[in-house]
């Protein structure tokens, strides 16, 4: 069985997949009787030297070469982060042309999933993005197979490997974000502008993808909004771990019957949660059904490989799904998708640290503003005096954005700077 297949894009990710089709060809072809075959593959250089050996005559700076090409079956989109309307054309002609598709675009996904599902579900065209989440962690694998009928209420990860391998350096190393970041750039796990990843842009576009898919929720990325994860210091990242936490830079996703409540940023987890054990370069997801109860996926994150990985299993999945059993699965509930207007901040528990004067009374003062405010300390620790200064490390009860803005205002007015305001998971 010969299946004609068209690549978008030939960076890292792409090179990448490609190799990996021309690792298994063979093997392929020996034992389930299926030949790949490359027809055509749009890169924006003919002229650029690569890592993997295809024939010249196959690239093409055309994209319509591409979606439009009557012979090719199964389209590849490896395009990358840039370019995001082009590479939202090049998947709406791809599937107008009745071409199955592999998306890597995460960005993409989520700003448009919504006008791509209907045209999925107008053209019935085989669909797979288990690259845009997770890295290689097989999630949506998992979302097909195992929640077939039930409500997945709850996710919880790390999807930003990137930012994952930078907090466990600084951890392990005693480094700070700066120093850990340029490392994450020399490996190869970070870009030069690494914005998409350290502000949570990039974990934000998949915690969307999987509210719509795992939840058969559509929502609006444009009315949400993430806290940074730079926004770290090593001294929190110590004082949790004395409590027994861990600051993780999370994403978080619940559906309480319509409910949407999200975040995206950094959190205190404790230390023996299965989220809290991801480090280095690792993505954890963690989805919770209303009856089956919690089931974790863990595998890499950050790199083309897992990335290409994830893309040739998905390939795969198409080749069988379709040319084998002849029915065309697009991997979600479009006709029940219901769509949210209102999305809520995850609420819980608060760590709060301030710098004050080691004077008498001052304590006291900020234990009062608390109160004044309905707001409950659980444990109050205070650390040594440097310099007349000293740390002092509160766990209160959960607060909305408008009070906590009054509260430090207030501890403002008392001298008690507040330095930094992390959740609890």
């Amino acid at each position: 069985m010969e299946v004609q297949i068209g690549i978008l894009g030939l960076g890292v990710v792409g090179e990448e997949l490609a190799k990996i089709i021309l690792e298994n060809k063979q093997r392929l072809k020996e034992q389930q009787g299926i030949d790949l075959h490359f027809n055509k593959v749009f890169v924006r250089d003919i002229a650029k030297k690569r890592n993997v050996s295809l024939n010249p005559s196959i690239l093409t700076t055309r994209s319509e070469d591409v979606t439009k090409n009557p012979e090719i079956q199964i389209i590849c989109e490896c395009v990358g982060g840039e370019g995001t309307e082009q590479t939202r054309k090049m998947v709406q002609d791809s599937i107008q042309s009745g071409k199955h598709v592999i998306m890597s675009s995460k960005k993409v996904l989520a700003k448009y999933g919504e006008e791509i599902l209907n045209l999925l579900e107008e053209h019935k065209v085989q669909y797979r993005y288990d690259a845009t989440v997770g890295g290689g962690i097989p999630v949506t694998k998992v979302i097909r197979e195992c929640f077939k009928g039930e409500r997945i209420k709850k996710v919880v990860g790390i999807l930003n490997a990137t930012s994952n391998f930078i907090y466990s350096y600084m951890e392990s190393h005693n480094a700070s974000f700066g120093e850990a970041l340029k490392l994450a750039q020399e490996l190869g796990y970070a870009e030069n502008d690494p914005t998409e990843d350290i502000k949570g842009y990039d974990s934000l576009y998949k915690l969307v993808i999987l509210t719509t898919f795992a939840m058969g929720k559509s929502v609006n990325i444009e009315k949400m909004s993430t806290q940074t994860f730079e926004d770290i210091d090593l001294i929190d990242m110590n004082y949790a771990k004395e409590l027994g936490y861990r600051i993780k830079p999370l994403a978080v996703v619940e559906d309480n019957f319509g409910r949407i409540t999200y975040r995206v940023g950094p959190c205190l987890i404790h230390k023996t949660h299965v989220v809290a054990t991801a480090v280095s370069n690792y993505n954890v997801i963690v989805l919770e059904g209303e009856n089956s109860g919690n089931i974790g996926l863990y595998g890499q994150g950050a790199g083309s490989k897992p990335t290409a990985s994830a893309m040739f299993d998905d390939l795969m999945s198409v080749v069988h799904a379709h040319f084998n059993e002849g029915k065309v699965d697009l991997g979600t509930k479009i006709s029940q998708r219901k769509k949210v207007d209102h999305y809520y901040q995850y609420t819980n528990n608060l760590y709060w640290r301030y710098t004050v004067d080691n004077k008498i009374g001052v304590l006291a003062k900020m234990c009062n503003v608390f109160m004044n405010y309905g707001i409950n300390i659980e444990k109050i620790i205070q650390k040594d005096e440097v310099h007349g200064k000293m740390d002092v490390v509160a766990l209160t009860h959960s607060a909305d954005e408008i009070t906590i803005n009054k509260i430090i205002s207030e501890l403002s007015n008392d001298q008690i700077a507040v330095v930094k305001i992390i959740p609890f998971f």
